[in-house]
């Protein structure tokens, strides 16, 4: 019988050491989220490289209550990584190509969707898709095209006109930005409209069946989703938004010593606080994708750490939304 009395020893030993090792990390988080201040302190006790809080243990921040004005550039580069991938039980990539930067191959263009059903999944045979940022990439839009939604695209920068390129995929050469103006990025002629006074534009267009909502939001602007997004929620349309997937670029991610200035730690945190009253309004996030030919690179680097992106692909529900609907 003393092997059995040792295994049981052994065994109460290990659930005992685990139970502390979870208390431990529940006391590191609670003392950051209650009290933000704490947080140098807490990078003193569980130190900088590997940090409990820089560890995959997400699911032990929540980081709609984190106070971005404390994190470091390295906790800064986790909170955008963060995909919260539990939130969405279904998700899947619509569109994308494989192509090649720099001798790196990836996927690219690609956008994720929830399809959880009845009330997340985009409408089927009745969804609307606004899709800003095209540069002549159309499969996402095709594929949401397939899936049987009208899809409206946006782009500028390319010289082409307002077109139907299919039954079902509007083109319109305007831009998105916080502000009504017949100017875009010092060129006349191109228009730049609000995400409300496009909505006004074509809502009556949209067909029956929607209530009015955009299914799908994507946005690709090229840094310009910094003073987008806030007007947005100002006014009122986040509203009217399903889901949303935007393409963040950090400022001075490029390697061009003349692109931009050199940008402050507490620039970048309050660009990560823009993404964080998102949350705070009521989207959730679902998925978040680094992009491949960022990592390592560029002048935000030194500050958010060796192989911190400049840019992410982040999507979002609107939990607004699903509170509305029925049971």
């Amino acid at each position: 019988m003393l092997p059995l009395v040792r295994r049981r020893k052994k065994t109460l030993a290990l659930l005992t050491t685990s139970a502390a090792v979870s208390l431990a990390y529940l006391i590191f988080y609670s003392v950051l989220l209650v009290d933000p201040d704490e947080s140098d302190r807490i990078n003193d006790v569980i130190g900088d490289g590997d940090s409990l809080f820089l560890s995959t243990a997400y699911p032990f921040v929540d980081w709609t209550q984190v106070n971005m004005d404390t994190l470091t550039g390295e906790q800064l580069t986790d909170y955008l990584s963060w995909s919260n991938s539990g939130a969405c039980n279904l998700v899947q990539d619509f569109g994308g190509v494989m192509i090649s930067v720099d001798s790196i191959p990836a996927i690219d263009g690609q956008k994720a969707v929830c399809l959880d059903r009845p009330h997340l999944a985009p409408s089927l045979g009745g969804c609307v898709v606004y899709s800003f940022g095209i540069n002549n990439e159309w499969s996402f839009d095709e594929t949401m095209e397939k899936y049987g939604c009208q899809v409206y695209a946006f782009d500028p920068s390319m010289n082409i006109s307002d077109h139907h390129r299919s039954e079902w995929i509007h083109f319109y050469r305007i831009a998105l930005d916080s502000e009504d103006s017949e100017v875009w990025n010092g060129r006349s002629g191109v228009k730049s409209r609000t995400l409300e006074s496009i909505y006004k534009m074509l809502n009556s267009g949209h067909g029956d069946g929607n209530d009015g909502i955009i299914d799908y939001l994507k946005i690709d602007v090229e840094t310009a989703e910094w003073r987008v997004l806030p007007q947005i929620v100002e006014s009122g349309m986040m509203d009217k938004v399903k889901q949303l997937s935007v393409e963040i670029h950090l400022p001075n991610g490029s390697d061009d010593e003349n692109v931009d200035r050199n940008f402050s730690l507490d620039e970048y945190r309050k660009l990560a606080g823009i993404l964080q009253s998102l949350e705070n309004y009521g989207l959730v996030r679902f998925d978040s994708k680094r992009n491949p030919w960022s990592v390592g690179v560029g002048k935000a680097t030194g500050l958010l750490g060796d192989d911190a992106p400049f840019a992410y692909e982040i999507a979002w529900f609107n939990s607004k939304l699903l509170a509305n609907q029925p049971e």
